[in-house]
């Protein structure tokens, strides 16, 4: 008897929650939502160690020889292994990258990826920058 309760409570409430619409996305079956374009929020790591300055949104490249984009933000180039890793842009076979990660301005990576063109892909990188900055 009470686990009928406790099943008719929780459909009654997952039933409710189906209908809202979430973060007012004119969704309300959830079901076309996206993830947000920056999906991280965690400390960067080594960031006392990449001559960042703090304050500015920053753009490490993590790679051998990859063209460095043209975007409004600090960049920073790492062939150091140990920052691969840190930031998981280290391949499988140990090599380094080529990849990429978005440091905010408080010192949080915000993306990372792998990516063997960042300069071909200047103009996507500029909207992930532009969306870190607080509106």
């Amino acid at each position: 008897m009470a686990a009928a309760v406790v099943l008719a409570i929780t459909a009654a409430l997952l039933g409710a929650w189906l209908r809202t619409d979430p973060w007012g996305q004119g969704d309300p079956t959830r079901g076309l939502q996206q993830l947000d374009l920056l999906y991280l929020d965690e400390p960067a790591p080594r960031y006392d160690e990449l001559d960042v300055a703090s304050g500015r949104p920053a753009l490490l490249l993590v790679c051998q020889a990859c063209p460095q984009p043209a975007v409004d933000a600090q960049v920073v180039r790492s062939r150091d292994p140990a920052v691969a890793r840190a930031y998981g842009l280290l391949t499988a076979d140990g090599r380094i990258g080529p990849g990429y990660a978005l440091i905010d301005r408080r010192g949080r990576v915000r993306y990372r990826t792998f990516d063997a063109e960042p300069a071909a892909h200047a103009a996507e990188i500029e909207v992930l920058l532009e969306a870190m900055v607080p509106r």
